[in-house]
């Protein structure tokens, strides 16, 4: 009842249910279906981008005090998100911290939790009130603490499913201003968002990231719901655009590499597709939700990661 509700309020009910008819009648075929799926994701993200944008893009730009703060660098910072704890985190996300750790051992790392969370940035009371009772969920509230953390103290946020195979990457992030992964396929790019916010390098007081927050604060405060997983990505395009030339001053790196293991996991180990993988990206964003289809079988990615194999 609560989807439907949704769907009625944000004036998608008909084209969803158009959209539903056609899966089941003309996209049933598997590959089909999956595609006309993505489809639909990219039509309803667009809808949202275009209505947040009218609702907040000018009423939040009307005064920048942050053009006028210093942009600092911190690269020997990290900040790595756990809201329960590290201890208390599951083990691939353990394994992927220890990675971190292991290739860059000559950066700062520092666990925010929901214990020390203030020690470090202050957020609006609404905020906190909208977490307690469960409005924001832990995912909405990290994605507000990250934008806080860098603008305030600069730095890499990593999310904590990030595993690292090397870090020769981060000798040429380390030399940039602002760093965030592309959603770029094949010289264009079919998403309305411009990049994904799981591994980000600024310096504080970034502009694109304080218009990011702003905008973000904005939209909580008026909803009391996520109007789409990838909210903040389209929220993060508009200010991705409003600082264009900012944005184009940093290299296209698609997500697209970083994404093949998650996709591997499953599948049996084989030496030439790891060994390929990890020329290629020394960065693996992987997930703490894998099912039964990836953490079955023997002898898989999966296991070898879990044994501690995949290096």
């Amino acid at each position: 009842m609560g989807k439907l509700i949704s769907k009625i309020k944000d004036r998608m009910l008909l084209g969803s249910i158009y959209d539903n008819i056609m899966l089941k009648t003309k996209y049933n075929d598997e590959r089909l279906s999956f595609n006309y799926n993505v489809m639909m994701g990219q039509k309803h993200r667009m809808l949202y981008y275009k209505r947040l944008k009218k609702e907040y893009l000018s009423k939040v730009t009307k005064n920048r005090p942050w053009e006028n703060l210093k942009k600092k660098d911190n690269n020997d910072q990290i900040w790595i998100c756990w809201l329960q704890g590290i201890d208390k985190a599951p083990e691939l996300v353990r394994l992927c911290v220890d990675s971190v750790k292991r290739h860059l051992p000559n950066k700062k790392i520092t666990f925010i939790t929901n214990e020390n969370f203030g020690d470090y940035v202050t957020m609006p009371n609404y905020i906190l009130e909208k977490k307690n009772k469960g409005i924001i969920s832990n995912t909405a509230f990290s994605d507000l603490l990250r934008l806080e953390l860098l603008t305030k103290h600069g730095g890499y946020w990593i999310d904590s499913t990030v595993f690292l195979t090397g870090g020769k990457f981060f000798e040429f992030t380390d030399k940039m201003d602002f760093f965030v992964y592309s959603f770029y396929f094949f010289g264009f790019n079919p998403e309305i968002m411009v990049a994904n916010n799981w591994l980000i390098k600024a310096n504080t007081n970034d502009n694109i990231l304080s218009l990011s927050k702003a905008l973000y604060y904005a939209y909580w405060k008026d909803y009391n719901r996520t109007l789409d997983y990838f909210v903040y990505q389209l929220l993060m395009t508009m200010a991705c655009d409003y600082y264009k030339d900012e944005f184009e001053k940093m290299p296209i790196v698609s997500q697209t590499d970083a994404h093949v293991l998650a996709s591997y996991m499953g599948e049996e180990y084989d030496e030439i597709k790891w060994s390929l993988l990890k020329r290629m990206t020394d960065v693996h964003k992987l997930s703490n939700k894998f099912g039964k289809k990836e953490t079955s079988g023997e002898n898989t990615f999966y296991k070898k990661l879990m044994n501690g194999e995949l290096n």
